[in-house]
């Protein structure tokens, strides 16, 4: 008995977790993934997207609230999010430096749920 208990356990250390979600940047920008939640970063010219997809599933922007914490030195500042596309945030105008380190924080309107992710911008 004890043997295929032992056998079970090393099975399951042995055993590679996967991912759920998709790690690769679908709008040129930089992933990370949070558990099941993929959270892209894009820097563009017209100012910063967000984009959030959850176990392989757009979530909806709409019902969201959003920030961006960046320090970039000893400079802090707060970007607040737009809801735009179905899972798109937006910040027109906001620019994030290469170097910056940047928190995000989304909050369910309905539920008060909060989802978090760190961004070390390359």
């Amino acid at each position: 008995m004890k043997f295929k208990t032992l056998s079970i356990a090393l099975a399951l250390i042995a055993t590679p977790a996967l991912a759920h979600g998709d790690d690769k940047p679908r709008h040129g920008g930089q992933v990370v993934e949070v558990g099941e939640t993929v959270f892209e970063l894009v820097r563009a010219p017209a100012g910063v997207s967000l984009y959030v997809m959850e176990d392989g599933d757009e979530v909806p922007a709409a019902g969201m609230m959003g920030k961006l914490f960046v320090t970039t030195g000893a400079q802090r500042s707060e970007i607040v999010l737009t809801p735009a596309a179905k899972n798109q945030f937006v910040a027109k105008g906001a620019k994030i430096a290469v170097g910056s380190k940047v928190g995000v924080l989304l909050i369910d309107r309905k539920t008060q749920a909060r989802q978090t992710a760190t961004f070390a911008v390359k």
